[in-house]
Parts: C-alpha cells; sequence; structure tokens
C-alpha cells in the first residue's frame, strides 16, 4: 500500500491490572506489517505495576500513548475516554483487549478488507482460543428477534470453516473490533449503562440501522485468553446484566410499533425462566432475572430517550430490513439454556 492507502488506525486498550497479558499483546501490535497506527493505552487505575511495566519494555515507542486514569471508569467508559482521545485524522478505531495476541498481518487484512468496502462500518476476524489455536472462540454472533445471542462457530474445531470469506454478521466482540470512525459521530460510542454484555451488539445494530454493515473478515486470525469460569455467585451477576441488557437493546432499537409486537413475547419468555427457576429453588438465578427488570423499568425514561435519540439521527434502515441479519427464534435452545442455569 502507498502512503494514502494506508490510513491512521487509532488503537484503544483498556486496562485494569492486566500486566501478564501486555507483553503478547504489544509485542504483536508493534511486530505487525502495517505500522500507521497509535496506540492509547487507557489504565483504569491498575495497581499491579502495569504502566511502569508498558514504559520500561515498549516506552521508546512514540507511537505509544499511555493515559493513566486516576479512577477506574468501568470498562465502557474507559474505552469511550479512549476513543475520544485518538488522533483527529485517524480514520479506523480498533477497540483491543489487552489478553489478545494478533498475527503479524492482522491490520493489514483488516483494514484492506474494509477500504475496499465502505458499506463497512465494523469488522471483526477469526477468534482462536489463545490456549488451544485448533479451537474457536468464534466469528461473531448473532441475536433472534428477542434478543438472544448466539455466537457463531463458538469452542468448534476451526477446520476453515469460512477461510477467505468475508462474511456477514450481525455485531462483533469488542475483544478486537474495528469501527470506521466516522460513523461513530453519527450513532455515538458504547452506552456504559451496559455494564457487562450486549454493548458490542448494541453498538452493532446503530451501525445496521445507519445503513452500514458488520462483517467478521475471516482469512485474518487472532487469539484471546479466554478467563476462567466464575463462581455462582458472579453467575447470577452476569445474568442480571445479559437480561437487563437484552430488553435495554431491544426498547432502545426497535421502532414503537415492533416494540408492541415483541416486547410482550419477550417479557413472557422472562417470566418462563423465572417459573423455572422458582420450581427448581434457584433463587440466586430467580432474584438476577427480577432486579433485571427492575432496573429496567427504573430506567425507562432514558432507554426511551436514547430510543428517540436513534430514531432521528440514526435510523436509516427498517426494522424488517435488520430482523432479516437475524436468527430465528429457537425454544429449544432457549429451555437448553435456562435448564443450562439451574446446575
Amino acid at each position: 500500500m502507498s502512503k494514502v492507502e494506508h490510513p491512521l488506525v487509532s488503537i484503544v486498550i483498556l486496562n485494569y491490572n492486566g500486566k501478564p497479558f501486555l507483553d503478547k499483546c504489544l509485542t504483536s501490535l508493534f511486530n505487525q506489517t502495517f505500522s500507521d497506527f497509535e496506540i492509547i493505552f487507557f489504565d483504569n487505575a491498575s495497581t499491579d505495576g502495569s504502566v511502569n511495566y508498558l514504559k520500561q519494555q515498549f516506552g521508546n515507542d512514540d507511537r505509544l500513548k499511555i493515559v493513566e486514569n486516576p479512577v477506574n471508569s468501568g470498562p465502557l467508559e474507559g474505552n469511550n475516554i479512549g476513543m475520544r482521545l485518538s488522533d483527529c485524522s485517524s480514520k479506523y478505531i480498533l477497540l483491543l483487549n489487552n489478553d489478545t495476541e494478533l498475527t503479524s498481518d492482522w491490520l493489514s487484512c483488516m483494514v484492506a478488507a474494509s477500504e475496499n468496502d465502505p458499506s463497512i462500518g465494523a469488522a471483526c476476524s477469526k477468534q482462536l482460543l489463545m490456549d488451544d489455536h485448533k479451537k474457536l472462540q468464534g466469528f461473531g454472533s448473532f441475536i433472534d428477534p428477542y434478543g438472544f445471542n448466539y455466537q457463531l462457530g463458538e469452542f468448534q474445531i476451526d477446520k476453515g470453516q469460512f477461510d477467505g470469506r468475508t462474511i456477514e454478521i450481525f455485531a462483533g466482540g469488542t475483544t478486537a473490533l474495528l469501527l470506521r470512525k466516522s460513523l461513530l459521530k453519527q450513532i455515538g460510542l458504547l452506552d456504559s449503562h451496559y455494564v457487562h454484555g450486549f454493548d458490542d451488539v448494541d453498538l452493532c445494530w446503530r451501525i445496521w440501522l445507519s445503513g452500514h454493515k458488520v462483517v467478521c473478515v475471516s482469512s485474518c486470525r487472532m487469539y484471546h485468553k479466554i478467563a476462567g469460569t466464575t463462581s455462582k455467585v458472579k453467575l447470577a451477576n452476569v445474568v442480571f446484566h445479559r437480561e437487563k441488557n437484552r430488553i435495554m437493546t431491544c426498547i432502545k432499537n426497535y421502532s414503537f410499533t415492533t416494540q408492541i409486537r415483541i416486547l410482550p413475547q419477550v417479557l413472557t419468555f422472562d417470566s418462563i425462566q423465572l417459573t423455572w427457576f422458582l420450581f427448581t429453588n434457584n433463587f440466586p438465578m430467580f432474584r438476577a432475572i427480577s432486579q433485571a427488570l427492575l432496573w429496567d423499568l427504573k430506567h425507562f425514561k432514558y432507554m426511551w430517550a436514547q430510543h428517540l435519540r436513534i430514531k432521528n439521527f440514526v435510523r436509516k434502515v427498517s426494522d424488517e430490513e435488520i430482523i432479516r441479519h437475524m436468527l430465528k427464534f429457537n425454544f429449544v435452545e432457549l429451555r437448553r439454556r435456562i435448564r443450562g442455569l439451574s446446575t
């Protein structure tokens, strides 16, 4: 590529006590064949010496900009601040987890795909497990019309299922997501009300509503270190955020006429979950979903304000078109998920 064909990429890495992962992540970035990038390393008040380590190991490269946040702003707002600090001339923003490793041609491959298709608003890649390079984390995700999320290729053996293809997906996770920066000015950044989960679905839904698409460039590969299993208490917290965020995402992004049709069924599915957890004496899950519904009720004014903003300033595509990019609802899969939370 010529210099004109090499647009600047602003890479935002959020860090909180992630020192063990930094060497592999940053080394893979500085070994990229694509060199026109800046790294905005936003440290969320770490206490493990992450910043000093980074300065010692990589501080000589002027593409690295370290931002030390005196307080922990949370993962979503931390990423938002990092994006706001990006160079005004950058064309793309890459949200990148600190526990990742990129192949040397990853940035070149991803930028080339986005440059060749201006309709791409966001792109992710094939993600493989850091601890098992033959096993997929996935290619991105889809949702059904009621907001239930499904990972494409999750934990399957990599057999080149989509190699050489750029496939349309509904959402790409913010583990490593390349975003067209000009589009973010129209659709907005990450919504910090999500806290855990669905923030990527909400962002990508807005990208689809703007008339752009979200893709997985399967010829690009990266590796991700997945965290260990959570305890029962943490699982209940995950379920709380997942359920509140699922409903919030539907309220924000569906038109009012679609909400009238979809939301009663969404609430019916939550009633089924509540009944099952009460019947099986799984009170942590029962409490988590009950609290999620109460949270949505309490924050409805905020969600509706966001709905109106999206309707007036983002939406260019009908719900019918958006739903065509979703999966059909699968009650068997929902039942499996509910039972899985009871084990």
